[in-house]
């Protein structure tokens, strides 16, 4: 797949007298032994081995009389593995290194010795060497000693060539599901020879491919800036090491056809084989795993493409599970695992576990559940008519719209600062579907607030879409007033219907939002434009008052909104963009005749 290795874009320097990245650590020196304490602190499930960085299953000595203990580990930093898979139904121990380091023969062979029983011990080891000789020199050391004891070693990486080097594939994080493959198989009472066997099976059957968008950093050390931010790497390993391959950021779906294919398309090297041959109607279980950062929602987008190209070869995807299981420390990045199944295997991954990190696999063989019909709501009814565009409204709403599009990026860079980031995408989100249905409106001025009100839904969403919904609904309401009670009597009892209407926008976006002027919100820019306006003042003079309004919340204290939770020393000096983009609008609104 990869024939070579492109040359680095992204620099990474490690100065040893630069700042340590920003950890939830005490000393870097003793964050595995705090992990440990803290591990069997606060569950009931695990029990530690003496002062090792060893944790065990709390009831062993109620199994290791009839079933094969089963010790895995490594470095520490792949948390929740291998510690939250000990467990009934998973592996019996967990022997843990120091951060991406293997744990020391001592370790290894302790956990042996504290809960092995006549049945036998067998260790999975991923393929890396230092495990594979530290758990060596254990087991051969256990043998001598007279416990039955068999390793097996895991090998599901699909990134390198086949024929490259001695070492062989790594393992990551299909040992997971190897894992779970042998703790059924031990939890069956099967002697230790048909737990390795079980074992190796699944090692045969599973493969897996990593993509990242950023490495990861250890503790007590400076930010790894190995990567730029416009390079990613495909194929690399679980411990920080460079990938297989670097390449400029691709889309979600692009990097996940990737790794699928790196898994089941022909290998590179070797004999040219898939790493995972699978025949056209196989059944196969997927792991989509993040590496440390890819948060839900992007496993969720992983998962979408994933199942979508597997079951486009093919293939029945009928086993699924997602989330963090074998992880490398903070690393922006994600792993699929594909392992070819039968009945064993299957059965083997159904038998229920008790392991505080294994949630479950998903059952994709049952049909999926029919999609719910979504009702029709009576506020869905749009106002419609032959369009307003040519009309003074028509073009006063198309010079507000245009307006707040224009200062979509400066809206974003105030929100980034007092908020979450999203204003003003979602007000040119909101803008852009009133310019597209402005030829759909009708022409009376009620008539049009309720049509910008129901463009505003079917656009925006959150606080400020809410929000502006209800001022152009309560404002097409007394405008709709206004027209029935007599274009003259409005007038003369509050100034103007078109004022009034203002007004009553604004007093329902008070009511419904628990707003008022002073909370550092839209209503410090509509407040102020309101009042100028009932008081007959022409309508530069209404934004005049806005943009006055929208100024002054550079140093106000926000009571509402994103930045009520925002220390106030990151945003004094920035305004509100809320507030700004309605002092926009009434701007541009003011300068059409």
């Amino acid at each position: 797949l990869f024939p070579s290795r492109t040359a680095a874009k992204g620099t990474y320097t490690c100065n040893s007298m630069a700042t340590p990245a920003k950890k939830f650590v005490n000393n870097s020196v003793d964050v595995v032994e705090e992990m440990v304490q803290g591990m069997v602190s606060t569950g009931r499930g695990l029990a530690r081995v003496g002062k090792q960085h060893v944790v065990v299953r709390a009831d062993y000595k109620s199994v290791n009389q009839k079933q094969v203990m089963i010790i895995s580990g490594g470095g520490s930093g792949h948390e929740p593995a291998h510690a939250g898979f000990v467990g009934d139904g998973m592996i019996s121990g967990a022997v843990l290194g120091g951060v991406f380091a293997s744990p020391g023969a001592n370790a290894v062979e302790s956990a042996i010795r504290a809960i092995s029983g006549p049945p036998g011990c067998l260790l999975i080891v991923k393929n890396y060497t230092g495990d594979r000789l530290n758990f060596g020199i254990a087991l051969e050391k256990a043998k001598a000693a007279g416990i039955p004891c068999e390793m097996v070693v895991v090998a599901d990486d699909c990134a390198l060539p086949k024929d490259k080097g001695i070492t062989g594939r790594r393992g990551v994080a299909g040992t997971v599901l190897v894992h779970k493959v042998a703790g059924a198989a031990a939890a069956a009472g099967k002697s230790l020879k048909e737990v390795a066997e079980a074992a190796r099976k699944a090692n045969a059957a599973v493969g897996s491919m990593g993509v990242a968008l950023g490495t990861c950093t250890l503790p007590g050390q400076p930010k790894n800036e190995r990567l730029d931010d416009k390079t990613i790497e495909i194929g690399l390993g679980i411990h920080g090491e460079p990938g297989a391959k670097q390449s400029e950021m691709q889309t979600c779906d692009s990097l996940v056809d990737i790794a699928v294919g790196a898994i089941l398309d022909p290998a590179v090297g070797g004999d040219g084989q898939p790493y995972v041959a699978a025949a056209k109607g196989a059944e196969v279980a997927l792991l989509v795993n993040s590496l440390g950062n890819a948060t839900p929602m992007e496993l969720s987008l992983i998962g979408r493409r994933a199942l979508s190209n597997i079951e486009g070869r093919g293939l029945k995807v009928v086993r699924f599970i997602s989330g963090p299981l074998l992880t490398a420390l903070d690393m922006n990045g994600f792993s699929l695992s594909v392992m070819v199944l039968d009945g064993e295997l299957k059965a083997a991954l159904d038998l229920p576990v008790k392991a505080s990190a294994w949630h479950g696999l998903e059952d994709l063989s049952v049909p999926a559940p029919a999609e719910v019909p979504e009702p029709k709501l009576d506020a869905a009814a749009k106002v419609t008519g032959g369009g307003c565009e040519k009309e003074l409204i028509g073009k006063r709403i198309t010079a507000a719209a245009n307006a707040i599009i224009a200062l979509e990026p400066q809206l974003t860079a105030w929100d980034e600062i007092c908020g979450d980031g999203d204003c003003g995408i979602t007000m040119k989100r909101g803008a852009t579907q009133v310019l597209a249905d402005l030829k759909t409106y009708p022409t009376d001025a009620a008539n049009v607030m309720a049509s910008v009100a129901d463009s505003v839904n079917n656009s925006m969403g959150g606080t400020s879409g809410a929000l502006l919904q209800i001022f152009f609904r309560a404002a097409g309401t007394s405008l709709a007033e206004g027209a029935s009670e007599g274009a003259g009597a409005k007038r003369k009892r509050e100034g103007s219907a078109e004022a009034a209407a203002f007004q009553a926008g604004v007093d329902a976006m008070m009511f419904y939002g628990n707003g008022q002027k002073g909370f550092r919100t839209m209503l410090d820019s509509l407040i102020p434009a309101a009042e100028a306006w009932t008081a007959g003042k022409d309508l530069a003079a209404v934004a005049a008052a806005a943009k006055a309004g929208a100024k002054e919340t550079e140093t106000m204290s926000a009571n509402a909104g994103r930045a009520n939770y925002v220390n106030e020393d990151a945003y004094k000096g920035t305004p509100d963009p809320g507030a700004m983009a309605v002092a926009g609008a009434l701007e541009a609104i003011a300068g059409v005749q």
